[in-house]
């Protein structure tokens, strides 16, 4: 009776931790695309899987009205939770919803960066405001989807990028602070959050 016990606690802890460690699945990123979208009344556009490059994720414009997503298997093999994935996924919606692509001040693998721009005030291709402004907007997104609002704190953590400035940690763990504080059905919206966190 005791092996049959002890067996059955082994095998438990055994399929609770592989489920527990495994990375982050296609089937995982698409349904939070799906639920992030639904919540945001964004119109869908497909995710696209790099197997190549860094740990991370970004938007591309096609054009005006088109875009594409594309998230990296290994950034994919970092996250574990489905509110981590819903957190970037969330934050990449936010450039598009705020109209970042065009706004961008430098571009990778370019020689030369725009003079007038601080580089310690840049992030990928966004200068440190639209980072917060798409962090703001991702984390109050996470809230309206119903996930926990520090979904992306917590990847953003998890993937430990030296390009995160630590001005713009403090701010997105400030934002998953507040937004968890709101109940879900509060008229506080994106644009109050985001006034308390850039300072305006």
């Amino acid at each position: 009776m005791r092996k049959i016990f002890f067996l059955t606690v082994l095998i438990f802890v055994v399929s609770f931790c592989a489920a527990s460690c495994a990375e982050v699945s296609r089937l995982t990123v698409s349904k939070a695309w799906k639920r992030i979208t639904k919540a945001d009344g964004f119109t869908r556009t497909p995710i696209i899987y790099e197997k190549n490059g860094e740990s991370g994720a970004w938007v591309k414009q096609e054009d005006d009205e088109k875009f594409t997503v594309h998230v990296t298997k290994n950034m994919m093999k970092i996250l574990d939770t489905e509110d981590e994935i819903a957190g970037v996924l969330a934050h990449e919606l936010g450039h598009i919803r705020l109209r970042h692509d065009g706004m961008r001040l430098f571009m990778r693998n370019t020689a030369g960066i725009n003079s007038e721009v601080d580089v310690s005030e840049t992030e990928n291709n966004f200068d440190l405001n639209q980072e917060i402004e798409a962090d703001v907007y991702g984390t109050e997104l996470l809230r309206k989807a119903r996930y926990n609002p520090r979904g992306l704190y917590d990847a953003v953590m998890k993937l430990d990028d030296s390009r995160v400035s630590e001005k713009r940690l403090a701010r997105l763990a400030e934002a998953a602070r507040i937004v968890s504080g709101i109940e879900a059905d509060s008229l506080l919206g994106m644009n109050d959050i985001a006034k308390i966190m850039l300072g305006r």
